[in-house]
């Protein structure tokens, strides 16, 4: 029977021993250091508020720092001799082994434990996900510890550290190349999905983006105990010798629980199991899809067809669309159905397949020392009353759920709302140049455009908001007459006015004064004539020819931050490019009863330019004085008196161009706060919370330009000084020892 406190003064005594060991010292810091070198070199390049590149450097570090520390836990012993002493002990083979395991594997825990005050710095200036951090925290340490479980392994197996280091390094590197295609293509079909399964690299890439898994954690926990056993089984191989009815019990034993190790792996992936820990529960279902199956009043069918002979990096994405269906069919209470087919072998499969829209994608791989080309289906079609809506080709499960659940509610929803764009001076057209966006507003929405004239002198009374989206010419004053008594009588608008002009590929930006932004006045509010421009919280533009290619901050695009309210307090930001600023008029605003709520803003290291003003990001130059904080959208709403000049709701942007597909295409924060907002406005529940969710990463925002160097180097110099000092204490305090003179 295990003896734990045996086992905590082994381990202690092991880890101890390694500290002292002047080697693994040194190697410890090197290797902190170097993971965090590598890490801040393009980390404010990126500029994202996560240390997600931080643990992506780490398994190919393992493959080096790993072996090194775990080298010589047996092997030493066997090659002085030392081992069968060690075995006469009155300690049990099994504490020896754990206790190495351990002792190894905290050691490089300790390592990791070096992300935490870059973490801790991160989160400062930008919205950290700590949940996703804890979740790649754990998967560093249990890859961490299946490498030394491997190490543990090998160096019991042979007498030469060296050696050890380098089987360990070169079967650690397999494992993490084992899943993709340069593998998998020249494997026969059959046997490559169990390679992909029992692949290491999967695993952590699948726990890494903040989801523990009961199949990934089920996946290392046997990894771990399968080498460890096998250790055991050579260690007491050498005190029971080949011969001993006790030797055999326990290679029986342990090759039946590999065997069930490895079975399980395989063939578990369809068990269900697993925690969500980012912060925005972006692997979880939203209470938007919640709702939306449980409203539903018949059966909806959804049919995943996915072929069975596809390529190794779409695995992870089937196990998630499998895993997401799943949550559909139970939050559906019986109403969601479920099917799965393979089209692989199956002509008819395939034929219906192609008949519900779905493609039938060509996947170019080598294989077999020649190009080869194959193809398969990853699509899924959702079936309600005899009509069929698909997802021809699920490439990335990121934003799967967005478009299940709207494609569900597209075909079940019955009481949809009527939204009305403007147009006949010079908006946006919504089907062409919101083409994205409006694609999404017709499955939510009744979506019609028009204009005033002598057959519509005014905004139909069914509509429930009214959208002008950027106007270069005049609205005469019967128009505007029109809209204001929309308005009055409790109708709800979205304005998108543009204060300049912007010919994108001229870079040339001219004064619109048909903007139509005067028609605020009355209300309290002014769009200024001007650009803004952000000295903090911008976008980066690639700038080059050639193999030259630039990455550079550029101020006018500006990525606004969600003012404290429910509508946007989900976003972390929206990209306006060239956008003008509003200011609202409080007293005139009190005085007709009307409330303002800011939606989105600039940082305090915001500016204006309004003439003369370069466009170019080579040639553009940003004052860095007279900065302030800037609105970019508000939202005003009256009271609801028929008598008050405004007794609705209006959501004015200072920019008509950010949910064009032209910026709005990476930019699927922009997307969902124009969804936000329609929302908003015609008091319908949209999905515009799940479309968040597969937003952009948070974005690092700085007060100076000291505080990146800062980070940086203070970070660095933790991760040298830190170790150092408490492996130079200790090392003090063990020589003290050794000098002080005992009486018997």
């Amino acid at each position: 029977m295990l003896r734990i406190k045996t086992l905590l003064l082994l381990t202690k005594k092991e880890f101890m021993g390694n500290i002292q060991t002047p080697a693994v010292s040194l190697g410890f810091i090197v290797f902190v250091f170097v993971w965090q070198f590598l890490f801040f070199r393009n980390a404010f390049l990126v500029g994202e508020a996560s240390v997600r590149m931080l643990f992506e450097y780490l398994p190919w570090l393992f493959i080096i720092f790993v072996p090194a520390i775990t080298m010589s836990v047996f092997s030493q012993e066997k090659s002085e001799g030392t081992i069968e002493l060690l075995l006469t002990h009155p300690v049990k083979p099994i504490e020896v082994i754990l206790a190495k395991f351990f002792s190894s594997w905290l050691l490089i825990v300790f390592s990791l434990v070096f992300s935490m005050p870059v973490a801790f710095s991160f989160s400062r200036f930008g919205a950290f996900d700590w949940g996703a951090y804890i979740a790649q925290f754990l998967a560093a340490s249990f890859l961490a510890a299946s490498f030394v479980s491997l190490g543990v392994f090998f160096s019991s197996l042979l007498t030469n550290g060296i050696a050890s280091l380098l089987l360990t390094s070169a079967v650690s590197f397999f494992l993490l190349i084992a899943g993709s295609e340069f593998i998998t293509a020249n494997l026969p079909l059959p046997i490559v999905p169990i390679v992909e399964r029992l692949a290491v690299s999967s695993h952590v890439s699948s726990m890494s983006r903040g989801v523990i898994d009961i199949r990934d954690v089920w996946y290392f926990l046997s990894f771990i105990i399968i080498f460890l056993s096998l250790t055991y089984l050579f260690l007491i191989r050498q005190k029971f010798g080949n011969r001993k009815d006790c030797y055999m019990k326990y290679q029986i034993g342990i090759a039946l629980f590999i065997a069930t190790a490895i079975v399980s792996n395989v063939l578990g992936a369809r068990i269900p199991g697993r925690i969500d820990l980012t912060s925005d529960k972006r692997y979880s279902l939203s209470s938007s899809t919640k709702n939306v199956l449980s409203n539903l009043s018949d059966i909806v069918t959804i049919t995943f067809y996915a072929s069975s002979k596809l390529p190794a990096q779409l695995t992870p994405v089937v196990r998630d669309i499998r895993d997401m269906l799943r949550d559909y069919q139970q939050y559906g209470k019986g109403n969601v159905a479920l099917l799965q087919k393979d089209p692989s072998n199956n002509s008819q499969i395939s034929s219906e397949a192609t008949s519900r829209g779905l493609r039938e994608i060509q996947f170019n791989v080598i294989g077999q020392e020649e190009f080869q080309v194959r193809t398969g289906f990853v699509g899924i079609v959702v079936s309600y009353g005899g009509k069929h809506e698909a997802i021809p080709f699920v490439q990335d499960s990121g934003d799967l759920e967005y478009q299940l659940t709207s494609l569900i509610a597209k075909l079940t929803n019955k009481n949809k709302k009527k939204i009305a764009f403007l147009s006949g001076h010079g908006e946006k057209n919504p089907s062409i140049d919101y083409g994205a966006f409006y694609e999404e507003l017709q499955k939510q929405f009744i979506v019609e455009t028009f204009s005033f004239d002598e057959n519509t002198p005014k905004v139909a009374s069914d509509t429930s908001v009214l959208v002008v989206a950027g106007p270069s010419r005049d609205i005469d004053q019967k128009g505007r007459d029109a809209i204001a008594e929309f308005l009055r009588n409790g109708g709800a608008g979205l304005f998108f006015i543009d204060s300049f002009s912007i010919n994108p590929q001229m870079l040339s930006a001219t004064k619109n004064t048909q903007s139509f932004a005067n028609f605020f006045d009355q209300y309290g509010l002014s769009i200024e004539s001007n650009i803004v421009y952000d000295l903090r919280s911008n976008e980066t533009v690639r700038i080059g020819q050639g193999f030259i290619n630039l990455l550079l901050p550029y101020p006018f695009w500006v990525r606004a931050i969600p003012a404290k309210t429910s509508m946007v307090n989900r976003l972390d930001g929206v990209s306006f490019p060239w956008s003008a600023s509003i200011t609202i008029q409080q007293e005139k605003m009190t005085e007709q009863g009307l409330t303002a709520q800011p939606l989105l803003l600039t940082t305090r290291f915001a500016g204006v330019q309004t003439e003369n003003i370069v466009l170019n990001p080579n040639q553009a130059s940003f004052s860095d004085e007279n900065l302030k904080e800037h609105i970019l959208a508000v939202a005003i709403s009256g009271p609801r008196q028929s008598s008050s000049k405004f007794a609705g709701k209006m959501i004015v942007v200072g920019d008509s161009d950010f949910i064009t597909d032209q910026f709005a295409q990476n930019a699927p924060q922009n997307i969902a706060f124009a969804l936000s907002a329609l929302s908003y406005l015609s008091e319908q529940d949209t999905l515009a919370d799940i479309r968040v969710k597969r937003g952009d990463p948070p974005r690092l925002l700085f007060r100076s330009d000291t505080e990146p160097m800062l980070i940086k180097y203070g970070n660095l110099a933790v991760a040298v000084i830190a170790p150092s000092a408490f492996i130079t204490v200790y090392s003090l305090k063990r020589r003290a020892l050794r000098k002080q003179s005992y009486l018997v």
